[in-house]
C-alpha cells in the first residue's frame, strides 16, 4: 500500500466521525438524566425522541415553522426550557382523554422553532419530566 493510499484512508477515517458528530443536531440532554435520544429527519424538520428505555417521554421537532397551534384555554404551566421562558400547554387530544402530556413552541430565532412535548404516565412523572426538559439546551 503506497503511502498516498494509507494517507487517504486515515484522512476518510478521521472525517467519518465528525460528519457523524455534526449530523446529529439533537439538544444535549441534561446530565444524568439516563435518556437517550432516537433522531429522524424529515423534509425540512428533524425529531428528536428522548427515550426511557423503549418508552418517548420527551419530544423536541426541529423544524423552521411551528405545526401545532396552540390554544390559550389550554394553557397550563409557565416554565422554561433551557434560557427561553415557555408557557406548556395540555394539547386537544390529551383534554378530551385525560391523558398527562404537556407541549410547547420555542421560537430559537432566524425560521427556527423547537416543538417541544412530555407524555408522563402520571401527575408525578409530568413535574418531573418538566423539570428535566427545563435543562435541554436548545440553540
Amino acid at each position: 500500500m503506497n503511502k498516498f493510499h494509507l494517507l487517504g484512508l486515515l484522512a476518510i477515517a478521521w472525517a467519518t466521525p465528525q460528519a457523524s458528530a455534526q449530523d446529529a443536531i439533537c439538544p444535549a440532554l441534561p446530565a444524568g438524566s439516563n435518556l437517550h435520544w432516537q433522531q429522524q429527519a424529515g423534509n425540512g424538520f428533524t425529531v428528536c425522541r428522548a427515550l426511557d428505555g423503549e418508552r418517548q417521554v420527551i419530544g423536541v421537532m426541529l423544524t423552521s415553522s411551528p405545526t401545532v397551534n396552540l390554544q390559550r384555554r389550554n394553557r397550563e404551566e409557565e416554565g422554561s426550557i433551557g434560557a427561553y421562558e415557555v408557557h406548556w400547554y395540555q394539547p386537544e387530544i390529551a383534554v378530551s382523554t385525560g391523558e398527562r402530556k404537556r407541549v410547547t413552541i420555542v421560537e430559537l430565532g432566524d425560521d427556527r422553532y423547537a416543538q417541544v412535548w412530555v407524555d408522563a404516565a402520571n401527575d408525578a412523572e409530568l413535574r418531573q419530566l418538566l423539570s428535566l426538559a427545563e435543562g435541554i439546551a436548545l440553540n
